[in-house]
């Protein structure tokens, strides 16, 4: 499989169109995206790809570092050199810088938000598992170090976290004190996390396991589901899915019972606008499990050919992007 199958056939063709007829000329390709506030990620796969398949010497490339905060029509890339040299991974290029950057993005908007709470990527569920190392690396650019898989985290048990799922209640026919004993006793050196939502009663499975466990429990989950209203709810008090007052609720009666110990993690469907809800009504969280919402794809990026041997020409309503910040990139 060659790589340069992977991008758009009529770039192919532009390019053969640009050796045969256009061997002198100096085009100047700008890449940019349309948002705000944003955390630019993988320019430094780009840079890497720009080396290993072209010849970069015979072209200039300028770009905005890793990380950089980037808004509307900012250049984070700049290439200018015969079209023919580097045209052919336009499509490419867009597509690492798209993926890349909107996943760092969900992290690090996610973190301004969540007042220094600890935020753990659930994120392996939502896409191909080929993916992780890559998103993994965004997620870090964003922010985010812990995560639910070893491969993720490469292999750091200290930034790899994960309870239990609600198939091994449903092993121990629902009973969630035999669960937590399996678990216990086969991973004695693991901290003892409880999810707690499997008979849509938080309060009562929780303090179950504080009773049997006692210290030894260091934390429960909440995972209710959105179209579920916890038993702690009385009627008229509608209230779905995990919510800032059903973990208000589970801190004061895990305080009263002497468990101030013990920690509460959330998950089910937590992303910014959720994750600022509960900080705005100071829900007190310890830890946020996020999923699907980190690999949402909502930055694209787009090139235009802005300069054409040095003279200003570009596609209507485009125009050439002055951009100062820009480094140049030799190759190191």
């Amino acid at each position: 499989m060659d790589l340069k199958d992977k991008t758009s056939i009529y770039f192919h063709k532009t390019a053969k169109i640009a050796e045969i007829y256009k061997t002198k000329d100096i085009v100047t390709l700008q890449f940019f995206q349309r948002h705000n506030n944003v955390k630019l990620c993988g320019i430094n796969e780009v840079l890497q790809l720009l080396k290993d398949n072209t010849d970069i010497s015979k072209y200039t490339i300028r770009y905005l570092p890793e990380g950089s905060i980037i808004n509307n029509r900012d250049v984070v890339l700049e290439l200018e050199g015969p079209y023919y040299e580097f045209g052919i991974w336009e499509g490419i290029i867009d597509g690492i810088l798209a993926r890349q950057t909107s996943i760092a993005t969900n992290a690090y908007r996610i973190v301004q938000v969540a007042n220094g709470k600890n935020i753990v990527s659930m994120a392996d569920r939502a896409d191909h598992y080929q993916n992780q190392h890559s998103d993994a690396y965004a997620l870090e650019v964003g922010g985010i170090k812990n995560h639910s898989t070893l491969f993720s985290s490469n292999y750091d048990l200290s930034r790899t976290y994960g309870s239990m799922p609600h198939a091994l209640i449903q092993m121990f026919d629902g009973d969630i004190i035999k669960a937590c004993k399996a678990y216990h006793e086969t991973f004695p050196n693991d901290k003892l996390y409880a999810v707690v939502d499997f008979h849509n009663d938080v309060i009562a499975d929780s303090l179950l396991c504080l009773k049997e466990f006692g210290k030894t429990l260091q934390g429960v989950r909440i995972d209710t589901s959105k179209s579920m209203i916890d038993k702690m709810f009385k009627e008229g008090e509608a209230e779905f899915g995990v919510t800032p007052l059903q973990v208000k609720n589970l801190r004061e009666a895990l305080d009263k019972n002497g468990g101030k110990h013990v920690k509460i993690v959330v998950s089910s469907g937590f992303d910014e606008v959720k994750i600022k809800q509960f900080e705005d009504e100071k829900a007190p969280v310890d830890t946020y499990g996020v999923g699907a919402a980190l690999l949402r794809i909502r930055i694209h990026f787009s090139a235009d050919a802005t300069k054409l041997n040095g003279k200003l020409i570009a596609k209507a309503g485009r125009h050439y992007l002055n951009s100062p910040d820009l480094l140049e990139y030799k190759g190191e």
